[in-house]
C-alpha cells in the first residue's frame, strides 16, 4: 500500500513485493494461490509499522509540536497516496464510460463517488444488486483497502501522539484482542461476513501488529543474529503457509487474519541484513517490485476487470493473460516514475498540494463527464421494455407489493409461482396467460433465492438473504392450499451447490396428492450479455453471442430429481420456438428484435412471446 519510511529497508520492499504478487495471482485465478488475498493484510501490517515509526520519530524530537506534526502527517499521507490514486480513477472512469452499457455505468458511477471520498469499503460492504456486473467486473472493488488505510490514518496519529509511550504497547494489545473478538463474534455468531470483511475495525488489529513491531524494534534488535534469523524464518513460513492453504472457506478477517499479520510483524521486527530471509527479500527484482507495489495494486485490478467485462468470463485466455501482465507492468511503471516519484522530490513539495487537489477535481469532473460520454457513445437507446423483464416496483420480487397477483384477477382459479429472478421474469408471462386462459397467479420471488421452505439461503450473497427469508415466509402461507404450483429458477446456478438438493427434494416430497407441481426448465443461457455485445461491437470490438449449453446439464439434473414423483412435471419450455435464434426473434414487422436483456433473462418483449409460445402447453396442463 502507499506507505514510506525515512529509513529504507530493502527487506520490507521485498515483503511488499511478496504481498502484491500474492494479491495479483489470487485475483487472476484463486485456484493458483488460494490465500493470496492475505497480501492485503501484510500491506496493512507494513503500513502500521511505518506509520507508527514515523509518528514515534516525530514525537521523540525536541522540536515536537502536536498540531504541526498532525498537519505534516496528513499532508505527507495525502501527497503520497492521492496523485496516483486519482490518476487511476480518471483513466479508468474514461475507459468505463466508453465500454460499459448505461446500466453498468450507472453502477460504476456510484462506486466512483464513494471511492473519491475513500469510503468504498463501506459502499461494497453493503453492495448488492443481482443485475449489476459481477464482482470480478467491478473496476473499483480494490479501492476498499485504500479506503481502510486512509481511515486508519485519520485515527492513529491521535493514539500514538496523545498516549504516553509506556502505555502504547499495552493499548495496542488490548485493542487487538478487543477488535479481533468483535470480528470473530460478528463472523461466527451473527453470520455477518461481507460487512465484517470490508470493515475498518476488523482490519485495525493488523495495523496495530505493525505498530507493535515499531514499538519493540529496539528490544528485538539486541537478541542477536540467531534469534533474528529464527524469527524471520518463522514469519516467512506463516505468510507462505497462509498464502498457500487459506482459501475462501475461512471466516476472514478475525483470528484467521492474525496468522499472516503476525508473520509479517515477525519479519519486520527481526529484519537483519545477514539473515537468509532478509537476503532473499532484498533481491533487486523484489525490491523493485516492492517499490512499484502501490501502483501495481492500483492498476492490476481495473485492467483485469475490464478484460473480464469485455470477454464476459472470469477466466482469461492465454492472449488476454499476456496482455494483462504486460499492461499491468506498463501502467504501474508509468504511474510510479511519472506520478509517484516526482511527488516525493523535495523541490516539488510546494506544488504537491495543488497537484493532488487538481487531480481530485479532475476525478469529480470525470463522474459528470463520464455519463455524457457513455450516453454519447451508446448505440440507439433501447426502450424500457428491452431493458427489463418487468417493472420492479410492481412485482413481489424481494418484497411484497400489494397482493402479488397477476392474470385474471376475477377468476376463482389461482396458481402459485415460486422461485428466483427466473420466476420473477414470469410476472408478465403469467399475467398474459392468466388473462387469456382464465386464471390468476400469485408470484412470490427473491433474487438468487428459490422461495421454498428450508432453502439453503446461507450460500447466497448477504444482501439477498434477508429478503430471501422474508419471501420464503410469505410463500409458506400459500403453499399448502395451492392446488397448482409453478417453480422456476436459474438451475445452472443452484445445482452447483449440493446443499440445494435436500431442500428441493424435501419440497417435492411434501407435495400432496391433490396438488400438482410444475417445474420449468431454465431458459437457454447465452455466452455473453447481448446489450454489451451491441455496444462493444458498435465501438469496433467484435463480439459474438452463442448459447452456453451447460444450462442443459443443470436442467437434466433437475429433471432426474423429479422423474419418480407423482403429480410433478418438468416443463421443457426452453425448447420452444421463441428460443430458436436467441437472443433475437423475428417479429411480425419482419425485423429481428432483442428478446434478452442479459445473458440469462428475457426482457419484456421476450417474455410476452415466451408466453405466446407456451400458451397451448400451459392450457393443456391446467386442464
Amino acid at each position: 500500500m502507499a506507505v514510506s519510511s525515512h529509513d529504507f529497508r530493502a527487506d520490507i520492499q521485498g515483503l511488499r513485493a511478496l504481498a502484491v504478487l500474492g494479491v495479483i495471482l489470487f485475483h487472476y485465478n484463486p485456484e493458483l494461490l488460494p490465500g493470496g488475498y492475505i497480501g492485503v493484510d501484510v500491506f496493512f501490517v507494513i503500513s502500521g509499522f511505518l506509520i507508527t515509526s514515523i509518528l514515534l520519530n516525530k514525537k521523540t524530537k525536541a522540536e515536537y509540536h502536536f498540531f504541526s506534526t498532525i498537519k505534516q502527517f496528513y499532508a505527507s499521507r495525502f501527497t503520497r497516496i492521492a496523485p496516483a490514486y486519482f490518476v487511476m480513477l480518471i483513466v479508468v472512469s474514461l475507459l468505463v464510460a466508453i465500454l460499459f452499457i448505461p446500466n453498468d455505468h450507472n453502477i460504476y458511477s456510484k462506486s466512483l463517488k464513494q471511492a473519491l471520498y475513500f469510503n468504498s469499503n463501506n459502499y461494497f460492504a453493503g453492495f448488492g444488486d443481482y443485475f449489476a456486473p459481477a464482482n470480478y467486473e467491478q473496476s473499483l472493488l480494490h479501492t476498499w483497502s485504500l479506503a481502510i488505510e486512509i481511515q486508519f490514518y485519520l485515527l492513529i496519529p491521535f493514539v500514538v501522539l496523545l498516549l504516553p509511550l509506556k502505555k502504547l504497547t499495552a493499548t495496542f494489545i488490548l485493542l487487538i484482542i478487543l477488535l479481533t473478538s468483535i470480528a470473530e463474534y460478528r463472523l461466527r455468531f451473527q453470520g455477518v461476513e461481507q460487512v465484517t470483511y470490508y470493515s475498518l475495525y476488523a482490519r485495525v488489529p493488523e495495523f496495530l501488529l505493525g505498530g507493535l513491531a515499531a514499538l519493540n524494534m529496539a528490544r528485538f534488535a539486541g537478541g542477536g543474529k540467531m534469534l533474528s534469523a529464527s524469527l524471520s524464518l518463522v514469519g516467512l513460513l506463516m505468510i507462505v503457509g497462509s498464502l498457500s492453504f487459506m482459501d475462501s472457506s475461512y471466516l476472514f478477517p478475525g483470528l484467521a487474519a492474525l496468522l499472516p499479520a503476525l508473520g509479517a510483524a515477525l519479519l519486520i521486527v527481526s529484519g537483519h541484513t545477514d539473515s537468509p530471509v532478509s537476503k532473499i527479500l532484498s533481491l533487486p527484482v523484489l525490491v523493485w517490485l516492492g517499490a512499484i507495489s502501490y501502483s501495481l495494486y492500483l492498476w492490476h485490478w481495473p485492467i483485469l476487470s475490464l478484460m473480464r467485462y469485455y470477454t464476459g468470463s472470469e477466466a482469461l485466455t492465454a492472449s488476454f493473460t499476456f496482455a494483462f501482465i504486460f499492461l499491468t507492468l506498463l501502467f504501474a511503471t508509468i504511474s510510479y516514475y511519472v506520478v509517484e516519484t516526482p511527488m516525493r522530490k523535495p523541490k516539488e513539495k510546494r506544488s504537491n498540494g495543488w497537484r493532488w487537489m487538481l487531480l481530485l477535481l479532475g476525478s469529480v469532473a470525470t463522474t459528470k463527464a463520464g455519463a455524457t460520454v457513455n450516453t454519447w457513445l451508446s448505440p440507439a437507446s433501447l426502450s424500457v421494455e428491452y431493458t427489463r423483464y418487468a417493472d420492479p416496483d410492481t412485482i413481489c420480487h424481494g418484497k411484497i407489493v400489494g397482493d402479488c397477483l397477476k392474470g385474471d384477477l376475477n377468476s376463482g382459479r389461482e396458481v402459485l409461482v415460486l422461485g428466483d429472478s427466473h420466476a420473477a421474469m414470469l410476472n408478465i408471462f403469467f399475467d398474459d396467460l392468466g388473462k387469456q386462459l382464465g386464471f390468476k397467479a400469485r408470484v412470490i420471488t427473491a433474487s438468487s433465492c428459490v422461495t421454498i421452505p428450508e432453502f439453503d439461503y446461507h450460500r447466497i450473497p448477504e444482501w439477498a438473504q434477508k429478503s430471501c427469508i422474508a419471501q420464503i415466509n410469505e410463500a409458506r402461507r400459500y403453499i399448502d392450499n395451492s392446488k397448482i404450483i409453478f417453480l422456476a429458477g436459474a438451475w445452472q446456478f443452484h445445482t452447483q451447490y449440493p446443499t440445494f438438493n435436500d431442500p428441493l427434494i424435501q419440497f417435492i416430497n411434501n407435495i400432496k396428492p391433490q396438488q400438482t407441481l410444475y417445474v420449468l426448465a431454465q431458459i437457454p443461457k447465452l455466452s455473453n450479455n447481448p446489450q454489451r455485445v451491441l455496444r462493444l461491437s458498435g465501438l469496433g470490438f467484435p463480439m459474438n453471442v452463442s448459447l452456453d449449453k451447460t444450462y442443459l446439464e443443470a436442467n437434466h439434473k433437475i429433471e432426474l430429481m423429479l422423474q419418480h414423483h407423482k403429480n410433478i412435471n418438468f416443463l421443457r419450455l426452453n425448447e420452444l420456438h421463441v428460443f430458436n435464434k436467441a437472443p433475437l426473434l423475428k417479429l411480425s414487422d419482419g425485423n429481428l428484435h432483442l428478446i434478452y436483456f442479459d445473458d440469462n433473462h428475457l426482457n419484456e418483449v421476450g417474455v410476452k412471446y415466451y408466453a405466446h409460445d407456451a400458451a397451448s402447453l400451459i392450457q393443456k396442463k391446467l386442464n
